[in-house]
């Protein structure tokens, strides 16, 4: 009598067996990845005048099982990047047989710290998403991605001026400054010169400050390069105010930037402002002996006719004696 119980218990447990692994698949691991393009690395967005970087990533969790997912998600960056700031859910729940995506916001609070960050440093982002099970420990799982803080170039021109005013025939010498306020190497490819209104001014050495590298000003205390040049009129350049602007032309992106501004010259001479620049005579003035005896004291009127006196007076005592 036991053999055809035993045969019906064997009849109900090969009926529920298949059922049983219906629920409890064999593959039922989850699965974890970028749902953005990161390989083989991925360009921050960048808003280079405000130095301020706001952009999202995702990931994607793809559930197979018949039961809810919960996983505790957490986001490092190696080498101690610490002006990227990560926002995100830091526990998620993924619904059972569902593939569901979830967002990194990054953002940056510190202009300075992110123009200081070298473009070619690239920046990796590790995120952690470790299950939440009863029981015994499961081994968490992990996805990365290179990270770059975009190339932004900012040739910047500056001209302030040591002398107010120049006479004409004569030279001053001032200095051009080129200030790197991107964040990577930059040149100037080209500076130029617009007089308006003065076709006898001339503005002399400024193609010397061209090709000159520039290393991102005031990061690591790099200075900005400094050009010295001339501004020159001509001997014959009326009294008027010149406006000049300097243009420059960055290496790094063909940009050109420019600054601007305005220089008196005295046609007359005599009325300089130098305020320490140094100055000088132009070419159009050497060469010249035409005043050479200026420089000698001359007779006044008065002291002539004192002198004729005394000669007439002189001469006719001599013809009394004789």
């Amino acid at each position: 009598m036991r053999t055809p119980a035993f045969l019906i218990t064997v009849l109900l447990l090969g009926a529920i067996l298949p059922s049983t692994s219906g629920q409890f698949p064999s593959n039922n691991e989850w699965e974890f990845g970028w749902d953005t393009e990161v390989e083989p690395s991925y360009d921050l967005t960048l808003d280079g005048e405000k130095w301020k970087v706001e952009d999202t990533l995702v990931f994607f969790v793809d559930n197979p099982r018949v039961n809810d997912l919960s996983l505790t998600i957490v986001v490092e960056f190696d080498d101690d990047v610490e002006f990227l700031e990560p926002s995100y859910e830091e526990s998620i729940t993924v619904s059972a047989q569902s593939n569901e995506t979830f967002s990194i916001i990054l953002s940056t609070s510190d202009p300075d710290a992110v123009r200081s960050h070298s473009p070619s440093d690239k920046i990796t982002i590790l995120v952690t998403a470790e299950e939440n099970a009863a029981g015994a420990p499961v081994s968490p799982k992990e996805i990365e991605a290179n990270l770059n803080v975009p190339r932004h170039h900012k040739l910047m021109p500056e001209v302030s001026l040591v002398t107010s005013s120049v006479d004409a025939g004569t030279w001053v010498e001032e200095t051009l400054i080129l200030k790197n306020m991107g964040n990577s190497l930059d040149a100037a490819s080209a500076i130029e010169a617009e007089i308006r209104g003065c076709p006898l001014l001339n503005l002399e050495g400024l193609e010397t400050g061209e090709d000159i590298q520039i290393q991102p000003t005031d990061v690591n205390g790099n200075q900005p390069a400094e050009v010295s040049f001339r501004i020159s009129p001509s001997s014959a350049h009326p009294t008027k105010t010149c406006e000049v602007t300097i243009i420059v032309t960055s290496e790094g992106n063909g940009l050109e930037r420019s600054t601007v501004f305005t220089i008196d010259i005295d046609e007359s001479g005599g009325s300089q402002d130098s305020g320490g620049g140094d100055t000088g005579s132009s070419s159009s003035d050497s060469g010249s002996d035409s005043d050479a005896s200026s420089a000698l004291p001359s007779l006044g009127s008065q002291t002539l006719l004192i002198l004729l006196g005394i000669v007439a007076l002189s001469r006719r005592n001599r013809l009394d004696v004789g």
